[in-house]
């Protein structure tokens, strides 16, 4: 019996891999990139940190006024409809789990979303913003 060639095995293997969506948010260097992706296999899930990402930009581009209440369109359980406050969280996560230089790059993209939010101001009414604010504003 003839033996298989490499190629055959290996896309045998592969047809049988999961396939998984791992974040690759832009404006981050690869060394970054990489970070995440191996943040994302061993501590979190696939694709969490580009959704929450996603998700908190989406709320700093919301118009002034608009904000969503905590309690809208809320079934309570995190996976199925997650908080602002908990897409924030996990972002926090990520800069304290990330290496130095990673999270510096992640904190510079979320640091003017941060801004953008806290100009609203419904979010926090006083001036200087107490840590961990976001759980307070949503």
């Amino acid at each position: 019996m003839p033996r298989r060639r490499p190629s055959r095995l290996r896309a045998d293997s592969r047809r049988f891999a999961a396939h998984h969506h791992y974040s690759r948010p832009g404006r981050l260097s690869g060394p970054a990139q990489a970070r995440i992706v191996l943040l994302e296999r061993t501590r979190l899930h696939p694709g969490a940190i580009e959704r929450a990402l996603a998700s908190w930009t989406a709320l700093a581009r919301t118009p002034k006024g608009r904000l969503p209440s905590p309690s809208a369109g809320n079934c309570g359980v995190p996976e199925c409809c997650p908080q602002p406050a908990d897409e924030r969280d996990l972002l926090e996560l990520a800069m304290h789990a990330l290496p130095r230089k990673s999270a510096r790059e992640l904190r510079a993209l979320v640091t003017p979303l941060d801004l953008r939010i806290l100009e609203h101001p419904e979010v926090v009414p006083h001036s200087e913003p107490p840590p961990h604010w976001w759980h307070r504003a949503f």
